[in-house]
């Protein structure tokens, strides 16, 4: 049975990286239940104990985590999971101060920030050696978010990727029978929407994702430097300065001031990019709206590639059984096991095999968005990747870029002058 909404919110805030998850404190869930330990094939002689910490799944989700690990154990009679839950708002600091005393968990889900400061540390095993045998199984795009300075130290977990719910009676009024596949064409579309419905179209407010999406990267190669200051970046946020001039982007988006689901439901905007999880939202709020909606792939930037939010099983360096607990974040991992996941919480598996599944396939002709918009969103893991360079201080580059560019569109402060500001800021953290 699917979990109904406000559970799926738990795991949206984890997928946006959010910070403004709700308090409470750790909940640990022993788990030292034998279960039926069969023949112990497949056991290869793991024993110990090891830990495992998750990010705000519990108490939604304590029936799953406790299946893998009972699962886990028939595998491996040897081997015991203790399993301990955190809050996503204490999650960093626990983890940092962990990882300085050489106390973190032997298995751990990270989201790709933290795993980029544990990795800064030392703090994680090199997955790229440690499960070589299992690389190929995950989308190429997805594998390489837990990379820094050119090693991955993470097996991918569960995935995020947006696409797009339109309004077809807000297009149709404005003369158009599809929705719109690439940028550019979106704020076309986006002029003569707002001019003959008065309903917006493209919206923007993450120019970080922006800038990747149209082909520039946010930082050099190797790392060490900003690599947006561009013609091509100089160009493309005179064009978003134009835009905004011409009254196609409101402020209170551009702010993050306005909650997206309800301007749909209120047919203010005629398409909203996010992920099909959030969908029924707007069923919630408003049937009529919902009916009338249908699903279709992200829109594309010059580049062609999709955004991923992803979330990642880590394993710790200094693990006294660091075999057991590869093998444990394998499992989580696997094919089978993701697929279960993705079928009681509408999220997107990292595993190629996964996604061929039914479940994934039935939607492409289903006339309820969110099951089409399921459907279109593991198509695109293809061509997924995520867009946050594989450096330690990725949270506050994108912070300078945001603040820079939105004060292009409403200060008016000169573009090239922004991104000498912005490349100057972000020289001085890399």
């Amino acid at each position: 049975m699917r979990k109904p909404l406000h559970i799926l919110g738990v795991l949206m805030l984890i997928f946006m990286l959010s910070l403004t998850a709700a308090c409470g404190a750790a909940n640990d869930n022993d788990n030292d239940n034998q279960g039926q330990q069969g023949d112990g094939a497949g056991d290869g002689g793991l024993s110990g104990q090891i830990t495992f910490w998750t990010l705000q799944l519990s108490p939604d989700f304590d029936d799953y985590i406790n299946g893998l690990i009972d699962n886990f154990k028939k595998l491996h009679p040897g081997v015991t999971v203790r399993w301990q839950d955190i809050p996503f708002d204490q999650a960093e600091q626990r983890m940092l101060t962990a990882a300085a005393g050489g106390t973190l968990a032997d298995v751990m889900n990270v989201n790709t920030d933290y795993l980029k400061k544990l990795a800064a540390l030392g703090a994680v095993v090199n997955m790229d050696e440690a499960a070589a045998d299992v690389k190929d199984d995950f989308f190429e795009g997805i594998w390489s978010a837990g990379e820094l300075n050119g090693t991955v130290y993470a097996l991918p977990w569960y995935v995020s990727s947006s696409g797009l719910l339109y309004n077809t009676e807000l297009l149709e009024r404005a003369g158009f029978t599809e929705p719109p596949r690439t940028q550019d064409e979106a704020w076309e579309m986006s002029r003569v929407i707002k001019e003959k419905t008065g309903a917006y179209g493209m919206t923007i407010g993450d120019f970080h994702l922006l800038l990747p999406q149209n082909g520039v990267s946010l930082v050099s190669e190797d790392g060490t430097k900003a690599a947006f200051n561009t013609p091509k970046a100089l160009e493309l946020l005179k064009k978003w300065k134009g835009l905004y001039d011409e009254g196609l982007i409101p402020d209170e988006i551009l702010l993050g001031q306005a909650d997206l689901a309800e301007w749909y439901a209120e047919e203010r905007v005629a398409f909203w990019g996010t992920g099909p999880q959030l969908y029924r939202r707007v069923r919630d709020l408003s049937p009529a709206v919902y009916e009338k909606s249908d699903a279709a792939p992200a829109i594309l930037g010059d580049a062609g590639v999709i955004h991923a939010s992803i979330m990642n099983i880590a394993v710790a360096e200094q693990s006294k059984n660091k075999e057991a607990a590869i093998e444990f974040a394998k499992f989580v991992t696997n094919a089978e096991n993701q697929l279960a996941f993705a079928k009681i919480v509408a999220i997107m598996p990292s595993v190629i095999e996964a996604t061929k599944d039914p479940f994934f396939q039935e939607g492409a002709d289903s006339d309820d968005p969110s099951e089409k918009g399921k459907y279109f969103s593991a198509q695109q893991l293809e061509h997924a990747v995520n867009l946050f360079p594989p450096v330690e201080e990725i949270s506050r580059i994108h912070q300078i870029i945001n603040d820079e560019f939105k004060r292009v569109l409403l200060q008016n402060k000169d573009p090239q002058q922004a991104l000498n500001d912005a490349e100057a800021q972000v020289n001085n953290l890399l």
